[in-house]
This record gives C-alpha cells, structure tokens and sequence, in this order.
C-alpha cells in the first residue's frame, strides 16, 4: 500500500513512503528529510515521555544496554517510531482486554455460571500481554532512507500506530524540541 504525500512549502522531518502489510510484520519505507535531524535529543525525548511514559522501559538490543533507555535520547529518528508503534499496540491490546474482561457475577466469583459452565476466559486472555517485536535498519542513512518493521497482531492497529508516531515525531520537530544541533545529517 502506497501513502499519498502531500507537498508543502514546509517538508515533513519523517515521510512514510511505503507501507507493506505482511503475514508476520508491517514493513515501513521511512524518508527523514534532509533539512530534519536524524538523531533524537534529550529535549525530544522528555517531550514524546509525556504521552509515552513507559517508553523507556522497552526491551532494546542495542550496544549500549537491554532497554531503549540506554539509546533514547540519541538514537535515530526511524528507531523511535519503531518504539512509538510498539509501544501504541501495547497500548491498545492492553484497552481491548480491558473491554473484553466480563464484570464478575456472584456465581462467577466462584468460577461458573448460572449454568454450571467455566467462567468465561476472559480474564485470563486480559492478563496475558502479546509482545511485540521491531528492527530498525538504515538502508542509506545519507539519503535519510530507512526501513522499520514491526510485528502485529490487528493490522489496522498497527497501520494507524505508524501514522500517529509519524505524525508525533513531525509535530515535535516543527516545534523545535532540541537541545543543540548536533543531531542534524
């Protein structure tokens, strides 16, 4: 599936190229625009924690520790929507069981019905969290190309998972949320 993109007089930090819908993963084609810097700030980082407060607590490979906070503030820009996108479908699984989770009766305090079946799974089916997996890979960091794949178990979810954190990271960057100018190509 291809995104249409609007042309402005003000480009995107991040456009969305392509969007390929696969059995396992969505794999995201991501430009980040030559005037945009690629690599994330600690400014960058407080901002996108207030509405992505366990952000940091991602697992993460990477050279630097086993959770994303060891590469927050200066990682790359397609790494952290990889993070973002996760982290919305954690978000919305997590909304899901919570509707799904029946309102304990009397009879199914004790485990069954009024007709002597097993309570519903629900409550167990809320309890257990689907992980979620990404890769974030630069196919040409100079021509600010980059590839972010995610797995998914609702691809609606995951498709306007990357378009909200695209769109995040873009409102941020307009705003000017860095600290220096390091992290510009």
């Amino acid at each position: 599936m291809v995104l249409p993109m609007a042309l402005g007089s003000s480009p995107d930090a991040l456009v969305i190229e392509r969007l390929t819908v696969r059995p396992d993963r969505i794999v995201c084609d991501l430009r980040v625009s030559p005037s945009a810097p690629t690599i994330t700030s600690p400014g960058l980082v407080r901002r996108v924690l207030a509405d992505y407060p366990t952000l940091l607590d991602h697992a993460c490979v990477n050279d630097e520790g086993d959770t994303f906070a060891a590469v927050a503030d200066h990682t790359s820009l397609p790494h952290l929507v990889e993070h973002l996108v996760i982290d919305a479908q954690v978000r919305q699984a997590a909304q899901a069981a919570a509707v799904a989770e029946p309102l304990p009766s009397a009879s199914s305090v004790h485990g069954a019905n009024r007709a002597g079946e097993a309570a519903p799974p629900f409550r167990a089916a809320a309890k257990k969290s689907t992980m979620y997996v990404g890769t974030t890979e630069w196919v040409d960091r100079f021509a600010g190309h980059a590839v972010v794949e995610v797995s998914y178990t609702d691809d609606l979810t995951a498709l306007r998972s990357f378009r909200d954190a695209v769109c995040a990271v873009n409102h941020l960057v307009k705003e000017g949320v860095y600290d220096d100018c390091s992290s510009r190509l």
